[in-house]
């Protein structure tokens, strides 16, 4: 309801007027308190807003909704209802939060992964997650310890699949994937999630694990990035410094020459160690990945022998899915975005992922 309209005189509030009795009608549809108020200047009547005092059945449900929200423990607040997922570092549970009374997902650290370097990639993944405002962004509620002394976060539950799931059953010719994801509505869903990318990017955030595991598609035309724990926060210029995402977690640098991400969807630099030159651009490498396994429906380096593949990432200069899948019928401008994408040297990518994002919008434009 807009704050100019009027509300139903039925429910509008009881008002008191001098001079009139207790229970007395008044102009409404309310009834009279019986308290006075002051006259006005000019001794006329004088009228003001007061609620009416709370029934005792109201006065009790108002205890019980102050007192549901009083300081409670861990196991008083959530209630375990199912294991929905695990991933390289922690668990994802299906909870209840009795606080708020909706099913929110609980994101806990692996017993395996109790380490002191686990621990704190843990907390800044919940705390970088819940500083990127942005709807492809799952928000993070609650972050906190759990009475056996494991740190978790709660976040809104999303529904919807996996693209990796997707890409499996297109590939597999199911014919339900296949209406509902053909592959313009793909493209598109794609574009949703380049922008998303170049979102965190203008943040100073770097995904570092970008992958069709790692992005899901919703019911409605949603899109999810999801996983940050792996992420890294870029050096602040000035521009930046104003709206880049803040890291509490007590974080040590990552030291040149770790290797973080997904072999076969993690740049050539990433996979050299060459922790300073992970930059947008490397995870528009990966975005490029992504895009090749959308549209040749399988993936661009080799599963299998790890071997192999590593060759595969470090030799692969420009990747063409059109001339993998030429049954496909991939169109010369995606196969030429693609290749553009996933050049060895980042000097030769797409400068961001925004840029990714409107060459294949001008292809979907310019298609019919």
């Amino acid at each position: 309801m807009h704050d100019g309209q009027e509300r139903d005189a039925s429910r509008r509030p009881a008002v008191t007027l001098r001079g009139t009795g207790s229970g007395s009608s008044v102009p409404g549809g309310g009834r009279a308190t019986g308290a006075a108020l002051p006259e006005g200047p000019d001794d006329s009547l004088a009228t003001r807003e007061m609620p009416a005092p709370p029934v005792p059945d109201e006065r009790e449900a108002a205890r019980r909704a102050t007192d549901s929200l009083a300081p409670r423990g861990f196991g008083a607040r959530y209630e375990i209802l199912e294991r929905l997922g695990t991933g390289g570092m922690g668990e994802v549970r299906l909870c209840r939060d009795r606080v708020i009374g909706r099913e929110v997902a609980m994101k806990t650290i692996r017993s395996t992964r109790l380490d002191a370097t686990h621990q704190w990639r843990f907390v800044r993944e919940a705390r970088v997650q819940g500083q990127l405002e942005h709807p492809a962004v799952v928000p993070v509620y609650d972050l906190g310890v759990d009475p056996d002394g494991y740190p978790y976060f709660t976040m809104k539950r999303v529904l919807g699949v996996g693209l990796d799931t997707v890409v499996a059953r297109l590939a597999g010719g199911d014919h339900e994937t296949i209406r509902r994801f053909a592959r313009r509505k793909l493209l598109r869903r794609f574009v949703q999630i380049a922008l998303a990318v170049d979102f965190i990017h203008s943040r100073g955030v770097v995904h570092r694990d970008l992958k069709p595991a790692n992005l899901m598609l919703g019911d409605f035309g949603e899109v999810y990035v999801l996983d940050w724990g792996l992420v890294k926060l870029v050096e602040a210029d000035a521009e930046l410094e104003a709206r880049m995402i803040v890291d509490a977690s007590g974080a040590v640098r990552t030291s040149r020459g770790t290797v973080l991400g997904t072999p076969g969807y993690m740049s050539p630099e990433a996979l050299r160690g060459e922790v300073e030159r992970v930059d947008a651009r490397s995870d528009v490498y990966s975005l490029g990945v992504v895009l090749f396994e959308v549209l040749a429906l399988e993936p661009l380096h080799p599963r299998g022998a790890m071997a192999q593949k590593l060759v595969s990432m470090l030799q692969t200069d420009g990747a063409r899915p059109g001339e993998r899948a030429p049954r496909l019928r991939v169109a010369a401008e995606l196969d030429a975005i693609c290749a553009r994408a996933t050049r060895l040297e980042a000097d030769h990518r797409f400068p961001s992922a925004r840029a990714l994002a409107e060459s294949i919008e001008a292809y979907l434009d310019g298609s019919g």
